[in-house]
């Protein structure tokens, strides 16, 4: 019997299934990370390339992703064109990178931010499922807008309208 020769074959076998077992659990890691991932990670991941979104709603908005928080991604249309789209609006992206690190810190919320707005005067074109509103951002609840049209559209008065946050589906500005 060739001892040499014995040993080698017990020791290349050990080694194939330590390299399967490797392999194995490479790709179980590889899978929990990829079902950790969020779109708001993707989405962060793509800050500074353009994307294309479609809400459910079937709003297109096309643009280089400015910003991309938990709840929300700033997109910069054409023209200076500024669309927030919250993330649950969100029907399909494409195309998205890999994710970037993870957001640390506190993070603005999208209300934070229409406040911001609302205390500007900005003027937004609010678009949601039942069609688009356009006016100043005036007031923001925790989940709730409200938005005072102009009055320019035939037969309806100036005065405002409030707008439920979970239906928006784009707030655009400039």
């Amino acid at each position: 019997m060739n001892w040499d020769s014995l040993l080698a074959d017990l020791e290349s076998r050990f080694d194939a299934e330590r390299r399967a077992d490797l392999a194995a659990e490479a790709a179980e890691l590889a899978e929990a990370e990829v079902a950790s991932l969020r779109l708001a990670d993707r989405l962060h991941g793509a800050v500074g390339r353009t994307v294309h979104l479609r809400t459910r709603g079937g709003t297109s908005v096309d643009g280089v992703v400015s910003r991309a928080e938990e709840a929300f991604v700033l997109l910069t249309e054409s023209e200076g064109m500024q669309s927030l789209v919250p993330l649950h609006a969100i029907a399909l992206a494409t195309p998205l990178p890999g994710p970037a690190p993870a957001l640390a810190g506190r993070r603005p919320t999208i209300q934070a931010v229409l406040r911001r707005l609302a205390r500007a005067g900005a003027r937004v074109r609010v678009v949601f499922a039942a069609g688009e509103f356009t006016g100043r951002l005036a007031r923001v609840g925790a989940d709730y807008i409200d938005v005072i049209h102009d009055g320019a559209a035939p037969g309806r008065a100036p005065g405002a309208v409030t707008i439920a946050l979970p239906m928006i589906e784009v707030i655009r500005s400039r």
